[in-house]
């Protein structure tokens, strides 16, 4: 079940890309990931609270949410610390740089993520999977350069650190994502669960510490329905990865590389929701990321 799994994820991370940027633009970013969040925390609690309360009642719903040790929760904590640091990392490189930078920058995350599951965890995938994954990598690669602005402009350093950041730590973030999964065994509902009220908290913290003193001499928050959005789909998306993940037959290469063919769907967003233009350049790319899936779907 993880090749639809991985396929079902990324329908609904292309949707979450679409209310993302939605929500954060001309919007205070610490905000926006503090609410989004918590919405995705609140929409996984129920569940801890009906493992614990009814735990017979959740098995028969297959929603029992399994109680670990401290342990596992500290890793929690660190995926957490993880994925927290690259999201304000892509958030912050997003906000200051111009597309033509920041895109080819943010789509170099697969290709650590493929590295690190070919070097780390000795994935070997088949010659035609191989194809498939290089397909659709160059083709995000290309499908993100197709928004390329006329004009040049500089840009501090710091920026373009930032993003190349967020690219290695997101890479580091899967790659724990298969530790926990498939070394450690931990449910999916498990990680998901926790991982979002911990992050929830620490985007609180966040929040409080150093938007709230400043917020009205930086960009204003504004709630927006699509802040809401976010944390459900993002829930959605990440139920269907993990639980694709979490099969031992699941390889990190494969299921990254499927995943990155949200932009398909982000390619449908940008032209309905935001009448983004370029159609003609995006052509090219959307060919190449179908044609990766059939290879990788044939060849599973």
């Amino acid at each position: 079940m993880w090749l639809p799994l991985s396929l079902f994820s990324a329908f609904f991370l292309g949707m979450y890309d679409v209310s993302k940027k939605r929500a954060v633009t001309g919007n205070a970013v610490f905000p926006v990931l503090f609410f989004s969040t918590l919405t995705g925390s609140l929409c996984t609690m129920p569940l801890i609270v009906l493992s614990l309360a009814a735990p017979d009642t959740a098995r028969q719903l297959h929603v029992y949410v399994a109680p670990q040790p401290l342990t596992e929760h500290l890793l929690i904590v660190a995926k957490s610390f993880i994925v927290g640091l690259s999201w304000v990392l892509s958030y912050f490189g997003l906000k200051h740089l111009p597309i033509t930078i920041a895109a080819p920058l943010r789509a170099t995350a697969p290709l650590f993520t493929v590295l690190g599951a070919v070097l780390l965890f000795g994935e070997r995938p088949s010659t035609l999977q191989w194809t498939g994954i290089t397909l659709i990598l160059s083709s995000y690669i290309l499908y993100s350069r197709s928004g390329k602005q006329a004009k040049e402009t500089k840009v501090p350093l710091l920026w373009i650190i930032f993003m190349i950041l967020a690219a290695v730590t997101g890479a580091v973030s899967a790659g724990f994502d298969k530790y926990l999964l498939q070394s450690r065994t931990l449910p999916p509902l498990f990680v998901l669960c926790w991982f979002l009220f911990y992050l929830s908290i620490m985007y609180g913290v966040i929040a409080l510490l150093l938007w709230m003193p400043r917020r009205h001499k930086t960009t204003p928050f504004v709630f927006r329905p699509s802040i809401v959005l976010i944390g459900i789909l993002l829930v959605i998306a990440d139920t269907a990865y993990m639980t694709a993940l979490s099969d031992l037959q699941a390889k990190l290469a494969l299921v990254s590389a499927i995943r990155r063919s949200n932009v398909l769907i982000s390619f449908a967003g940008g032209m309905i929701v935001f009448h983004e233009g370029n159609l003609r350049r995006k052509l090219l790319p959307f060919a190449g990321i179908i044609t990766g899936l059939a290879l990788i779907i044939l060849k599973r």
